[in-house]
Parts: structure tokens; sequence; C-alpha cells
């Protein structure tokens, strides 16, 4: 089980990854706002857990592992944000902070009835789509 941390810099990875080919230490310590060396650190601690491919001054890159791992904490966030704005009516200005917090609960089952709740949304609040619980995108 990843820790918080662990799952933010994942999530922030495969984020990242989606919008550019390729991904520098650089731009994953502008987007979580740390510093290099907290970066670096971070990054040979994943990719020691076998989540992400890093070599120095090479792009980074998640394993198949740490994708699918990044992709189900994507998955929490946005079916939080969902079920956030339709079961419980808050704004979509303040979905994203609540959703940060929720998202590291490990529990398999609260996602699995969050999802039933909602009736299995494709995409979130924002437009985003939703990983299914397997971390496939349709």
């Amino acid at each position: 089980m990843a820790s918080t941390a662990e799952e933010n810099y994942l999530k922030a990875l495969y984020s990242l990854s989606n919008l550019k080919e390729e991904v520098n230490v650089s731009a994953l310590s502008n987007l979580l706002k740390v510093s290099l060396p907290t970066v670096n650190s971070m990054v040979k601690n994943l990719k020691n857990q076998g989540l992400v491919n890093y070599e120095k001054y090479k792009p980074l890159s998640l394993t198949e592992k740490g994708k699918k791992q990044a992709a189900l904490v994507t998955r929490k966030h946005r079916l939080t944000e969902m079920f956030l704005v339709n079961k419980m009516g808050f704004g979509l200005d303040v979905v994203h902070e609540i959703a940060e917090q929720v998202e590291h609960i490990n529990s398999s089952v609260f996602f699995e009835r969050m999802d039933e709740l909602l009736d299995f949304p494709k995409i979130d609040p924002h437009g985003s789509p939703i990983p299914d619980k397997n971390g496939f995108i349709a």
C-alpha cells in the first residue's frame, strides 16, 4: 500500500504523462511544488517499488504497475468529485480539495459503492474520464 505522498506523486506523474510525451523531474517538482532533491528522492523510492522507470537525466515514466496504481488513485479522486457534486450538492469550486483528502482512503468496497450510487459514471464533473475499477479508461 502506497503512502499518501507516494500516491500524490503517482497521480501527478500520471496526469503529466497524459499531457506530455516526456515528463522530467522538474515538471513533477513544479506541479507538486516541492524541491528537486525531494522529487529525486521520491522517484528513486518509487523506482525501487517497481512503479516508475527512472534513469538520471532521462524522462520519467510509470511502469504498468505504476500506471494501474495511479489510475486507481485518479479514479477515487474523480468518483469523489462526482459524488460531492451530484449527491451532496457541492460546487465545482470546492470539490477538488475535498477529493484530494478522500482519494487516500484505502477501501475498494467504499469506492465501488460510490460508483454504484452514481450509476457508474464515465466522466467526472469537469469532463475528465473516470478509470474503471481495473484502472482502464473507456
